[in-house]
């Protein structure tokens, strides 16, 4: 397939491409930046800004996808509080322009919107939610990415779109930016480790769970949806094993073989919470989809990359 991937030079957008590339389809990879390296495994890069419907729609003609992925959008909670205007334009009424774009232009193509675990809100405690619990975001960014979210189902059961929405969990993995829990945290044991920092750790809420996924098993699924997925349906993707903050430094305490003094810093510090546990069974049937790296593994190649440095373009 000829896949057109939105948001194309973010953290999951590259290993996207590649996981595409790797099984044969052909990467046709947008953003609106230029990349400042190549995306792995896109056969074409354009740049192009999916708040601006005219240009959109034109690129989608031109490229005639038999897919798409979309991606693009503002993926931080703090960026959505702090722009909600941006939050909006983004993150819902740019799915918008894309569906119209593709409904008008390839209206053959499967479709992937790319939305998140918010949209359920809080923890339901150790009850499992499948596809079909309440949608009850409890931020603004929750809120915007459930808009995206349904109007792409919309679009599957109004106008005949293959479109379908994945809600998966926290992702985490190389190449992810230090402004996110783990990579941050992996790049300070690495400075301590190297003696480039003294033994002390900032950290948030330790006491706070996230069920934390492998972008590579992440960017697997996306690709399995497309080729097996069914329209107008949501997908959850979620690793199953929840972990605590703190948990997740002990273990790169180890990696790092050292124990720093922790120091708990008020701007990163948020109240107790803890993200829903999903039910996964619905892709693992249509798809056959499950996680096949564990946490252990994903810890330690981030922290391999953190006292590496990262590769250039990331």
């Amino acid at each position: 397939m000829k896949v057109l991937v939105t948001g194309a030079c973010g953290f999951v957008g590259r290993h996207l491409a590649r996981e595409l590339a790797e099984n044969g389809h052909e990467v046709i990879a947008t953003d609106r930046r230029e990349p400042t390296a190549p995306v792995g495994g896109a056969a074409v890069f354009e740049t192009l800004d999916v708040r601006e419907a005219g240009r959109l729609d034109a690129g989608v003609g031109r490229f005639a996808p038999d897919a798409c992925v979309h991606l693009a959008g503002i993926a931080s909670v703090a960026a959505c509080e702090a722009d909600p205007a941006a939050a909006l334009a983004v993150n819902a009424q740019a799915a918008l322009h894309l569906l119209e774009a593709l409904r008008r232009r390839a209206p053959a193509a499967a479709v992937l919107t790319v939305s998140t675990v918010q949209v359920y809100g809080e923890g339901a405690g150790d009850r499992r939610l499948d596809e079909d619990a309440p949608l009850a975001p409890s931020n603004l960014y929750g809120l915007t990415k459930m808009t995206g979210d349904l109007l792409t189902l919309l679009y599957a059961r109004g106008h005949g779109l293959r479109a379908m929405t994945a809600r998966p969990v926290n992702h985490i993995g190389p190449g992810q930016s230090p402004a996110y829990v783990v990579p941050a945290l992996a790049r300070q044991f690495a400075a301590i480790a190297a003696g480039r920092a003294p033994p002390v750790l900032r950290v948030g809420n330790l006491e706070s769970t996230r069920d934390f996924l492998d972008v590579r098993d992440t960017v697997r699924g996306y690709r399995l949806l497309l080729e097996r997925g069914r329209a107008g349906r949501a997908y959850n993707l979620a690793g199953g094993r929840p972990c605590a903050i703190g948990a997740l430094v002990d273990r790169l305490g180890e990696l790092a073989g050292c124990r720093p003094a922790i120091e708990v810093d008020p701007a990163l510090y948020r109240p107790t919470d803890a993200s829903p546990r999903l039910d996964t069974a619905r892709i693992a049937a249509d798809t056959g989809w499950t996680p096949r790296l564990d946490l252990v593994r994903t810890l330690a190649d981030i922290y391999r990359e953190a006292f590496a440095g990262p590769p250039p373009g990331r």
